[in-house]
């Protein structure tokens, strides 16, 4: 496995342009033990986070994570906004009731719905908003005929 440290450098290359993009497409591989650490790490934050904040819902973690995304934006190459944003994506899930697999469940139709939408030109640092009936390329209406 590659230290932080390591993974780190090679993100901060990537993002100057010294490693080509396209290596952020491959998922990353898995195995039993990372997911096993990975499993008790969300339930070791759990645990802190109901001692720490209470018997509070999921919308003070989703308006926090919004903020964490706004600085891991700012730094993308940061893996501790990353694991900020894990953190409280988790939290709110948890706070809602929301199971792992109703997520996925969820995941899986929301892939069908967005690969049946039509998307403008990607451009790079900008978000990409799916462009909804009636509007053109540029988010106008199109004109009646």
């Amino acid at each position: 496995m590659l230290a932080l440290a390591e993974l780190q450098q090679r993100r901060a290359a990537m993002l100057q342009g010294s490693e080509p993009v396209t290596t952020t497409n491959k998922l990353p591989e898995e195995t039993g033990s990372s997911l096993q650490l990975r499993n008790l790490i969300r339930q070791r934050h759990a645990e802190w986070s109901q001692a720490t904040f209470g018997d509070v819902g999921p919308v003070g973690p989703l308006k926090h994570l919004s903020k964490e995304a706004l600085e891991a934006a700012e730094e993308p190459d940061d893996l501790s906004e990353w694991a900020d944003m894990q953190f409280l994506l988790w939290d709110a899930q948890r706070r809602a009731g929301i199971s792992d697999g109703e997520i996925t469940a969820a995941m899986e139709e929301k892939l069908k719905v967005n690969m049946a939408r039509q998307w403008p030109e990607p451009k790079d640092g900008e978000p990409r908003l799916h462009i909804k009936a009636g509007l053109n390329l540029e988010g106008q209406e199109k004109q009646k005929k």
